[in-house]
C-alpha cells in the first residue's frame, strides 16, 4: 500500500485565504446546509473548522492530491495539526471533512500525537527515535517521529510520501516540501516517489 502523509495548512489550505472568517452566512444555517447536501451530520463538529475546510481548502490543490492518488493508487494519512486527536474527540472527523471534497474513501487514518503526555505514547516515540538513529538520522522533529511511528506500525506500507510545509528533511527522499500550496511540479514529484 502506498501512503500520502498529508499536512493541511501550507499544502491544501493556503495561509493567505480565510474565506471562512469573512463569510457572513449564519454559521449554524451554513452547517445545516452542508449536512443536508453531503448527507453527513456536520453539526457534531466544530463549525469553524467545517466551514474552513469547505471554503478555504484550495480547489486546485485538492485536484493535485486527487491526481497523485489516481496515478499511484495511494491512500491518505493525515499528519497535520488538523488531526482530531489533538483538539476533537470524534476519530472520524477528518474522514467527514474529506467527504466535503469527495476524498473520504482514500482516507485510512491519522498519525498519533506522540508528544502528548502519556506513557504508552512515549514508549512508541522511543521506538521511532531508535529507528531514526539506526539510520544515522539525529536531527528530526516530532512530526517526523509520528510519521515514522505510523510506518513502523503498518507493514502493509510499501512506499510513502510526506507532503508538508515544515522542514522534515530527515525523511529524505520521501519528503516534498511545499511553501503555501502544492504545485503541479510537486504533485509530479510525489507521483515519482510513490511509483519508485
Amino acid at each position: 500500500m502506498k501512503v500520502i502523509f498529508l499536512d493541511i495548512d501550507g499544502v491544501i489550505n493556503p495561509y493567505d485565504t480565510k474565506h471562512h472568517s469573512n463569510n457572513k452566512t449564519l454559521l449554524k444555517l451554513f452547517i445545516k446546509y452542508l449536512s443536508l447536501r453531503y448527507r453527513r451530520d456536520y453539526t457534531v463538529y466544530n463549525s469553524w473548522i467545517v466551514r474552513a475546510c469547505y471554503l478555504d481548502w484550495n480547489k486546485q490543490a485538492m485536484k493535485r492530491i486527487k491526481h497523485i492518488i489516481d496515478e499511484t493508487n495511494a491512500k491518505i494519512v493525515i499528519s497535520s495539526d488538523w488531526r482530531p486527536c489533538l483538539f476533537h474527540e470524534n476519530p472520524n472527523e477528518m474522514r467527514d471533512l474529506l467527504h466535503l471534497w469527495h476524498m473520504d474513501k482514500y482516507w485510512i487514518g491519522d498519525t498519533d500525537a506522540l508528544w502528548l503526555d502519556s506513557k504508552r505514547q512515549s514508549e512508541k516515540m522511543k521506538e521511532a527515535e531508535e529507528y531514526l538513529k539506526s539510520k544515522g538520522i539525529t536531527n528530526y522533529s516530532e512530526r517526523t517521529i509520528e510519521i515514522i511511528d505510523y510506518v513502523l506500525k503498518h507493514n502493509e506500507i510499501t512506499n510513502y510520501v510526506v507532503l508538508d510545509d515544515m522542514n522534515l528533511v530527515a525523511l529524505d527522499y520521501h519528503f516534498v516540501r511545499t511553501s503555501n500550496l502544492i504545485t503541479d511540479e510537486q504533485a509530479e514529484e510525489c507521483i515519482s516517489i510513490l511509483n519508485m
